[in-house]
C-alpha cells in the first residue's frame, strides 16, 4: 500500500493500449461493500476469498490489474499469477510509503502508527513480494517512468525461479548477454570475477568483459578448460586463488560464461569463496541453458563418478542468449537437445508435440524454435525447483535418463560421449526398464526413439552399453545402499520415481 499501484497500472495500460482494473475496486463492486466494511463484517479471510473470485472472473478486455497489497501472499494465487501473467512488485522505503498513506484512514491493516505497521507488513510479506518478474522501487521514479520499466519487463518476459528472498530471473532471447553489466551491478557492489572457457574464436567472454567494464566493474579474468576432464577440484582452486590474490571481499560476484562445466565450477566456487559470494550465469551451450545454469546445483567430478561433490547454490541471474550458440559445433548444439526432450517428456503432451513440430527447425538451429525450446525447459525446471529445491522428492524427476547416461560418460572417462548423448541413451534405457517392469509400453519407447533420432541424437543403446557403464550406476548420487531412486518414464507428463534394486536395474538393461 502506498506504492502507487493503481495510478501506475493505468499508465501501463495506456502505453499498452489496454484497460486497467483495480482489484480492490472490483472486490467492492462484487461485495457491494467498502473494503473496511468487508473486514469489519466478514473478516480478512472473506476478503481474500473475494479477491480470488474477482481474479478468476476478470473481463476479457483487461490487460493490467492493480492487485491489493496482500493478494500475492496466498501461495496458490501467487504461483498462478507468475505462471499466467507478468507480476511486478512496486515498493519503496517504509518512510516513503508512510508519508503517502498519511493517517492510514480507510486501510484496515494500519493502526495508530502506520510507519511501524508498514515495516511489519513488509517484513511479513517480503518472501512473497520477492517472487515477481521485477521488483521496482517507486521512491524516486515518476509513474510514467515506472510504467515504461514495466512494459519493458512485459516485453522481455523473464522466467521467474520463485524461491522467496532468493528468487531470480532467467532471461531468454537474442542479445540478452549484454545485460550482464546491469544485472551484476544490481546484485553486487564489489569486484566481478569472470570465469570462462574457449579460444579467440568465441567472442562471448570478450563481450562480457566489455559490458562489465562499461558498467564500472572491470572483471578479474579466470580462463579454464571447459571439458569434463577438467571438471575437478584443481579448476575450482584456480578460481578461488585468483579471486583471493586479487583481494576480493564478500561483495564480489562470480560470473560464469560458458557451458555446463564452467557453470558448475563457477557456481561451486561462488558458493564456497569467502563462505559465499554472488553468482551470475551466462550459459553459451544449449545444454547449459536448459539444464545446469538453472536450479542451483553445483559440483565437480571425482574418480568414482560425476558430480559427486557439490552444493546447492542459486544464482542471482541467468542470461540465455541464443546468439551464443552460433559458434557452437553442430554436434554440441544437437547434444543439448536431449535435455530439451527430457524436459518435454516430464512436462506434458503439448510440449512433446511442440518438439515434434519443431524438430527440423531445431536441427537447423532456428533461433525462434530454439527460444521456444529453452523457455519450455526453463519454465518446467523453475516449477520443479520451486517445489523441491534440494532434490528430496519431485526434483529427482529431472534425472530422467541421467542414471545410465552418467554411467556411459564415466565409462568413457568423459571423453567418448557427450553428456547430452548419454542422456538420450539413458532415456531409452529408462524406457527399457519401465517396459521390463511392466510399467511402460513399447509405443512410448518407439515415439521417444523417433524424436531423438529426428533431432540427430544417438539411439543405439545396445552398441554402447557395457559392464563398465553398468558398474558406474552404483556410484550415482541417488543410490541408497543397494538400491537407487530410478526415474521411470511413462506417458508424457506421467513420469514416476521408484526405489529399485541396483541388480534389478542392471538385469532389466542387460536383457535382450
Amino acid at each position: 500500500m502506498g506504492a502507487g499501484k493503481s495510478f501506475v497500472a493505468r499508465a501501463v495500460a495506456e502505453q499498452l493500449g489496454t484497460r486497467a482494473l483495480d482489484l480492490d475496486a472490483e472486490v467492492e463492486r462484487i461485495a457491494g461493500r467498502s473494503i473496511p466494511e468487508i473486514f469489519d463484517e466478514r473478516g480478512e479471510g472473506a476478503f481474500r476469498r473475494l479477491e480470488k473470485e474477482a481474479l478468476a472472473a476478470l473481463p476479457s478486455d483487461v490487460g493490467v490489474v492493480s492487485l491489493g497489497g496482500g493478494t500475492v501472499v496466498d501461495e496458490e494465487t501467487r504461483q498462478t499469477l507468475l505462471r499466467d501473467g507478468i507480476v511486478v512488485t512496486l515498493t519503496a522505503d517504509p518512510s516513503v510509503l508512510a508519508e503517502r498513506v498519511g493517517t492510514g484512514r480507510g486501510r484496515p491493516l494500519l493502526g495508530d502508527d502506520p510507519l511501524d505497521d508498514l515495516r511489519r507488513i513488509l517484513a511479513l510479506r517480503a518472501h512473497a513480494y520477492a517472487e515477481a518478474h521485477a521488483v521496482i522501487d517507486t521512491g524516486k521514479l515518476g509513474a510514467h517512468d515506472i510504467a515504461a520499466e514495466i512494459v519493458a519487463v512485459r516485453n522481455l518476459r523473464p522466467i521467474v525461479v520463485p524461491l522467496g528472498l532468493r528468487t531470480y530471473r532467467v532471461e531468454v532471447g537474442r542479445g540478452v548477454r549484454h545485460r550482464v553489466g546491469l544485472r551484476a551491478g544490481e546484485h553486487s557492489d564489489g569486484d566481478a570475477i569472470l570465469v570462462f572457457d574457449g579460444g579467440s574464436e568465441r567472442p562471448w567472454p570478450k563481450d562480457a568483459v566489455r559490458d562489465l567494464t562499461l558498467a564500472g566493474k572491470p572483471p578479474i579474468e579466470v580462463r579454464l578448460p571447459g571439458d569434463e576432464a577438467h571438471k575437478n577440484i584443481g579448476s575450482v582452486e584456480r578460481i578461488w586463488d585468483t579471486a583471493l590474490e586479487a583481494e576480493v571481499d564478500r561483495r564480489a560476484i562470480i560470473v560464469g560464461v560458458g557451458g555446463g562445466v564452467i557453470g558448475d565450477l563457477s557456481a561451486f566456487a561462488a558458493s564456497t569463496l569467502l563462505r559465499g559470494v554472488a553468482l551470475g550465469q551466462i550459459p553459451t551451450t544449449l545444454l547449459a541453458m536448459v539444464d545446469s545454469s538453472v536450479g542451483g546445483k553445483t559440483g565437480f567430478n571425482r574418480p568414482r563418478g560425476k558430480n559427486l561433490v557439490g552444493t546447492f547454490y542459486q544464482p542471482k541471474f541467468v542470461l540465455c542468449d541464443v546468439e551464443t550458440l552460433s559458434t557452437l559445433p553442430d554436434a554440441e548444439r544437437v547434444a543439448g537437445l536431449a535435455e530439451v526432450v527430457k524436459s518435454a517428456w516430464l512436462d506434458c503432451e503439448a510440449s512433446v508435440a511442440l518438439l515434434e513440430r519443431d524438430a527440423d527447425a531445431l536441427m537447423a538451429g532456428d533461433a525462434e524454435a530454439t527460444i521456444r525450446a529453452v523457455r519450455m525447459s526453463v519454465l518446467l525446471k523453475s516449477r520443479i525447483v520451486h517445489e523441491d529445491e534440494q532434490e528430496s522428492g519431485r526434483r529427482m524427476l529431472l534425472n530422467l535418463g541421467h542414471t545410465v547416461g552418467h554411467g556411459l560418460e564415466a565409462a568413457s572417462d568423459y571423453r567418448g560421449i557427450r553428456h547430452g548423448e548419454g542422456v538420450a541413451l539413458g532415456m531409452i534405457a529408462a524406457m527399457r526398464v519401465a517396459q521390463r517392469l511392466g510399467r511402460g509400453r513399447s509405443e512410448e519407447t518407439e515415439r521417444l526413439t523417433r524424436l531423438l533420432d529426428r533431432l540427430g541424437l544417438p539411439t543405439d543403446l545396445d552398441a554402447r552399453l557395457n559392464s563398465r557403464a553398468l558398474g558406474f550406476i552404483g556410484s550415482d548420487k541417488k543410490r541408497r545402499g543397494d538400491k537407487i531412486h530410478f526415474v521411470i518414464p511413462r506417458l508424457p507428463g506421467q513420469t514416476e520415481i521408484d526405489l529399485l534394486g541396483l541388480d534389478e536395474v542392471r538385469s532389466a538393461l542387460a536383457a535382450s
